[in-house]
């Protein structure tokens, strides 16, 4: 999913300390960026003001907009980020599988226990992206397409595939995402990890039939924690 959101930020000491410009503006960024996502995820894109930004992640109003023009677009940084944490999650278990089952398995189970593990994040790249405008959601249909288009590549060869497997697909990532967001905005993302067998089921289910999605929820039910 990039930026946690530490509560200790640990900042460059202060005054001259022989490290490189570059290098202090990425460790402010970063800051900022984790500190978005705190910020959001606990009061909300529509209450978070950049002082709380600043305030959380140790920098003036000045270091903020020398790196981010307002409170938006840091927003739309740390939902990038947050994003492209999951979708590479996500993309890594579909390539380490030939077969469908085990990759949408692996790829449930990862993405739910990143989400788990960092619910701010969840809440912001679920739940708040809807709070932050026009362009927030275009990076969010985006993030879908990408998505689809990785469950419709795996599923291509299926015996049972069918020509509107893309489609499909397509359904299956709007539903799965909509589940996600209730569990979220209920403030229940440390539990995500329990629904990964019955959002198998939903996601086998349409290609390989009632049998196949039982058998490997099931199955689900039985994994170790990890």
């Amino acid at each position: 999913m990039g930026a946690r959101a530490p509560r200790d930020q640990r900042k460059l000491p202060p005054g001259r300390h022989g490290i490189p410009a570059d290098q202090v503006a990425d460790d402010q960024r970063g800051r900022i960026i984790a500190a978005v996502v705190a910020a959001v995820g606990e009061r909300g894109y529509a209450d978070a003001t950049v002082e709380d930004f600043t305030s959380r992640a140790g920098v003036s109003r000045k270091t903020f907009y020398q790196h981010f023009g307002n409170k938006q677009a840091a927003f739309l940084t740390a939902y990038d980020q947050v994003a492209e944490r999951v979708v590479t999650a996500i993309r890594n278990a579909y390539s380490a599988h030939d077969d469908y089952v085990a990759s949408a398995r692996d790829a449930l189970e990862c993405t739910l226990r990143e989400l788990a593990a960092d619910p701010d994040a969840a809440m912001l790249g679920i739940v708040e992206v809807f709070a932050a405008g026009p362009e927030a959601l275009r990076r969010r249909s985006e993030i879908i397409r990408k998505l689809t288009e990785l469950i419709t590549e795996q599923t291509r060869d299926l015996p049972q595939a069918a020509p509107g497997a893309s489609f499909t697909a397509e359904t299956i990532v709007g539903a799965v995402l909509e589940v996600l967001y209730n569990r979220v905005q209920r403030g229940e993302a440390g539990d995500l990890p329990d629904l990964l067998p019955d959002l198998l089921y939903c996601v086998i289910a349409p290609f390989l039939g009632h049998d196949r999605a039982t058998e490997e929820r099931a199955k689900a039910q039985h994994l170790p924690a990890s």
